[in-house]
């Protein structure tokens, strides 16, 4: 093993592959090609410039589609910048300054990209993907300030999720490395940990994910020192924060009022701006899914964590924090320890004081409260479970001594019921009084490492035909398993655990009988034809089946949707161009569909009505178009979509305003430094399902 030490200078722009998106996106769509756009061109936001490499009139158009920014002459120059020594001719484009002096003013207020995904029963959450201009802004923000970002978020004692530094991009190829290196389960940066992909812009600390609580040295201290332990939530928190409150955390709510204008220009006040800017002007409610956003309202949650924690030591309350009592704070999750009712009474007091201060309070129905021995119903149900799949899951090895050779072989045998399997976790279940949704991440996380274990195994062992059908009727036993519990509650994170343990499955069978790969993969395709019929698709819950439509296609030639069926599924009748009923396909539907139908034959008629229906989604939206984050994507999208027609992608650019049918096709034909198709969010070619899976998995908080 090579011991070499790769360091990587600091890149602003890694916060758009870490702190934009939200987790839950299709598989295809992400932002690793405009990433690499705007390193490439030299794309830089400072204050009210922009600049970017001059190139020629394609790269120019490009900027200002993307960014939604006026075609004013006067507000464009040329510069020269130098890249370490080398001097580069940039074009730089100016967005303040009086209209009258520069034309058409540069809107501020953008649109974001609002989507809903199924968050409870019966509800729905919607998510945010910031316009591409407000996502660079973020890029600019985080370079100006993150010090300040760092000192605002390392107040709090309560906190267990908050960014400690900058984190590491370096790549090590030793065996220190290798012992440090961050496990699967590492779904951010977390300090003192190093990482072979970026995961995100900080490190932080101290918990990763909130179930890894559970587990650590911290809340097992507390359950032996305290008596009871009660969980409590804050109700819809991001759709309440009121985005002022920042300099109220920071400066004080009065000093603020008083000064407002002053306030503006600090480090408050221009995140204040960034979050209102990026959401349409709102001042209610902030953007939900990106890790900036969490950010945000980290810094107002540790003011009230430092203010609940100061009121709870006055002379009137005399607690002392690690002393009568500790809290944890996980986002907006909280877990108090306490040794009696009253002492946890006068903290969750001050919390609904302090929280309505912030025009913030606390969800009642989330509230639990766990008394000595403290242990959750979760921990029980998760305990309980780890050890069904143990001992219902797993290859038993032998060794016997060849008669004929005298060499020592090891044989293989398993046997797995999926029907016992689930009766035993629907028990575990009913016995624990948790829900499927508390507990279906960690049960698919146990079945996926069980299967690399069984399959590690399995390379050791003599392969015999007999252990190859055992290990093949197992396999189908297991998915069958995983298909009842996940098809229960198909959340995206669930999803995204359950694609991997059929991708892992396929791979595994890679090596075996062609029959025996399509036995499995029959079952696999008939299960996710019944989740497909079962949930006819509708704007609200998408991206769940988006996920099982792309992994259909890992399955080969022969498990190809009906054109019926894809029809079904997208909610299109026969007539539905004709009569407009097509205002429920998104972006993700969209571009997911043709992807999945690529230019298959048997497809051409959907596909072309699907082209269509896209190009009217633009042509519909009039001059809104402009400032509309999702339609910014579709139209991106569908230039470099090699399965439409080029006189649609021409449409689409002319609605945008250009007419000019060279410029169109140069648009059209935009290549990257490599000289290939520039790509923008959805990963039309060279697209790894494996490696996109991977990504995918490392970005979860939840």
């Amino acid at each position: 093993m090579a011991k070499k030490r790769i360091r990587l200078a600091y890149q602003k722009e890694r916060a758009l592959l870490s702190d934009m998106l939200p987790y839950e996106l299709p598989i295809t769509v992400s932002n690793r090609h405009l990433y690499k756009f705007i390193l490439e061109n030299l794309v830089h936001f400072s204050g009210t410039e922009i600049r970017w490499k001059k190139r020629d009139a394609a790269l120019d158009e490009i900027v200002h589609l993307l960014f939604s920014l006026p075609k004013e002459p006067k507000r464009l120059s040329d510069s020269t910048i130098l890249l370490g020594s080398k001097p580069i001719t940039v074009k730089v484009y100016k967005c303040g300054g009086k209209p009258s002096k520069y034309g058409a003013e540069v809107p501020r207020f953008l649109r974001p990209y609002g989507f809903k995904i199924a968050h409870k029963e019966n509800e729905f959450r919607e998510l945010s993907i910031p316009h591409p201009r407000s996502q660079m802004k973020v890029v600019e923000f985080y370079d100006d300030w993150k010090e300040l970002i760092l000192y605002y978020c390392s107040q709090s004692e309560f906190s267990i999720r908050y960014p400690a530094r900058v984190a590491s991009s370096k790549y090590v190829k030793d065996r220190t490395h290798y012992e440090k290196l961050g496990s699967e389960e590492d779904l951010v940066e977390q300090d003192g940990r190093e990482y072979e992909n970026l995961r995100s812009f900080f490190s932080y600390a101290t918990i990763s994910n909130v179930h890894k609580f559970y587990e650590s040295p911290q809340y097992h201290r507390c359950e032996k020192k305290y008596d009871r332990l009660y969980k409590m939530d804050i109700s819809k928190c991001f759709d309440s924060i009121y985005t002022h409150t920042i300099t109220w955390a920071i400066y004080g709510k009065e000093r603020v009022q008083q000064n407002i204008p002053l306030s503006n220009n600090t480090f408050p006040g221009k995140f204040d701006k960034l979050m209102q800017t990026m959401n349409r002007g709102e001042t209610n409610g902030i953007l939900i899914g990106s890790e900036f956003s969490r950010i945000f309202a980290e810094v107002i949650l540790q003011h009230i964590d430092r203010e609940v924690q100061n009121r709870l030591s006055q002379p009137d309350k005399s607690l002392t924090h690690k002393v009568d009592y500790e809290v944890f704070r996980y986002v907006d999750d909280y877990f108090i320890f306490a040794n009696s009712d009253e002492a946890e009474q006068k903290i969750v007091t001050e919390f609904q004081h302090a929280l309505k201060e912030f025009k913030m309070h606390l969800n009642p129905a989330k509230a639990q409260r766990f008394s000595k021995p403290i242990i959750t119903n979760i921990t029980m149900a998760k305990d309980q479970i780890a050890r069904l799949i143990e001992s219902r899951v797993h290859l038993d090895a032998e060794e016997k001594i060849d008669p004929e050779t005298g060499e020592v072989l090891t044989f293989g045998k398993i046997h797995v019921s999926g029907g016992k399997l689930i009766t035993d976790f629907k028990a575990i279940l009913r016995t624990t009084q948790v829900r499927y949704s508390d507990i279906l991440n960690y049960t698919l996380a146990v079945v996926e490492r069980k299967c690399r274990s069984v399959f590690k195994k399995f390379g050791k062992v003599e392969k015999t035909d007999q252990l190859r059908e055992q290990i093949v009727l197992a396999t189908g036993q297991i998915l069958e398993f995983v298909f009842f519990i996940f098809s229960v509650e198909p959340k995206v994170n669930f999803t995204v655990r359950a694609c991997r343990i059929f991708n892992i499955v396929k791979r595994f069978l890679s090596g075996f009988s062609e029959e025996h790969q399509n036995n499995v993969s029959k079952l696999i395709y008939d299960e996710i034809i019944m989740i497909l019929k079962r949930s006819r698709s509708n704007e609200h819950v998408q991206v769940e089946e988006l996920y099982l439509l792309v992994t259909l296609v890992e399955l080969g030639k022969d498990f190809w949707l009906e054109e019926s069926l894809l029809r079904r599924f997208l909610g299109l009748s026969d007539t539905a161009l004709a009569t407009g009923a097509n205002k429920a396909l998104s972006h993700f539907m969209l571009t997911v569909a043709l992807f999945y139908m690529r230019n298959k034959t048997k497809y051409e008629g959907l596909r072309l009505e699907l082209e269509q229906i896209s190009l009217n989604r633009i042509l519909d939206a009039n001059e809104t178009r402009f400032l509309d984050g999702e339609l910014i994507m579709l139209l991106f999208d569908l230039c470099t979509c090699p399965y439409i027609a080029e006189d649609t992608k021409k449409a689409a650019l002319k609605a945008f305003g250009v007419v000019d049918a060279k410029l169109a096709s140069d648009i059209i034909n935009f290549k990257d430094s490599r000289g290939k198709k520039q790509l923008w969010f959805t990963s039309w070619v060279d697209f790894n399902y494996s490696k996109a899976l991977d990504a995918k998995q490392s970005q979860e908080v939840y």
